[in-house]
């Protein structure tokens, strides 16, 4: 019922969901992807059948914690991955709970929340929107090392203004990228040129709220007064970032919408799907 990244097969989906087979095509090619793991939809049908017992979900939460035990982390990130989710059709962000900075006492109960929300009425009526059928909606559950992100954002291989191609727009913000994702804080925009990586334009926002890690607990303050209104990533950081989206679009011959963030100076890519506004 669980499977690292590494174990993941390309023909898959059914059990590991679109996010989960995305991160493992990724990080099987050796794209910056942190590592992690996926419970299938397996466990999920097992747990919203009903058909779990004290013996057997002891045993699920043994292989879980062991899993976790094998990232050697202190803190995951937690995300939904149906079968259905990231399709070129269809992007299911926001419909599932997800959660960040889970530490192992709480993973368990994460899980059980990202179960949970595939119950809701959003998530109901989004699918009926979208005429997907309700075996369609299995969940699997991705469990992804955390970035201690000092900045993060989202970027697009295309330019998804003026769909111009040869273009990148890369969004970033200071701290954890869940703000920006909200659509609760407006981030500095940077559009690449992708043959020449010839910076094309600059939009520097007053960032003055981040969020972060702090006490045990994803908390939002301000950024320093001096950093609010300055560039977030610098020159050199714009094109490193603007390489690896390129990478990751080569990858998958489509283009792409990618949440990145950045610890030390690294760079990483904590999921990628396919543009649906194309």
């Amino acid at each position: 019922m669980i499977k690292t990244f590494q174990e993941i097969k390309d023909d898959e989906i059914g059990l590991v969901g679109g996010k989960g087979l995305s991160l493992s095509r990724m990080i099987r090619a050796d794209l910056p992807v942190p590592d992690g793991f996926v419970i299938t939809t397996k466990a999920y049908g097992a747990f919203a059948r009903g058909d779990v017992d004290d013996d057997s979900w002891a045993d699920f939460a043994e292989k879980l914690l062991q899993a976790f035990e094998n990232l050697g982390t202190e803190r995951v990130a937690v995300r939904s991955s149906a079968i259905a989710e990231d399709s070129p059709n269809a992007s299911w962000a926001g419909q599932f709970e997800s959660f960040l900075n889970v530490r192992r006492d709480d993973l368990l109960d994460s899980v059980k929340k990202c179960w949970d929300s595939a119950k809701t009425h959003n998530v109901a009526s989004y699918a009926d929107e979208q005429d997907i059928k309700s075996d369609e909606l299995a969940l699997a559950v991705v469990v992804q090392k955390m970035v201690a992100s000092e900045k993060s954002g989202v970027a697009f291989s295309v330019n998804p203004l003026n769909k111009n191609t040869d273009e990148i727009m890369i969004e970033a913000i200071y701290g954890l990228g869940e703000l920006i994702v909200q659509g609760m804080i407006t981030p500095d925009d940077y559009v690449v040129d992708k043959n020449s990586f010839q910076i094309l334009d600059k939009t520097i926002a007053a960032k003055r709220k981040m969020m972060v890690y702090e006490n045990g607990e994803n908390i939002e303050e301000d950024v320093e007064a001096h950093l609010a209104e300055e560039q977030c990533l610098d020159d050199e950081d714009i094109i490193k970032l603007a390489q690896i989206i390129i990478d990751v679009e080569k990858f998958y011959n489509t283009p792409q919408d990618i949440e990145w963030a950045v610890e030390a100076g690294s760079f990483y890519v904590v999921q990628s799907r396919p543009i649906t506004t194309l």
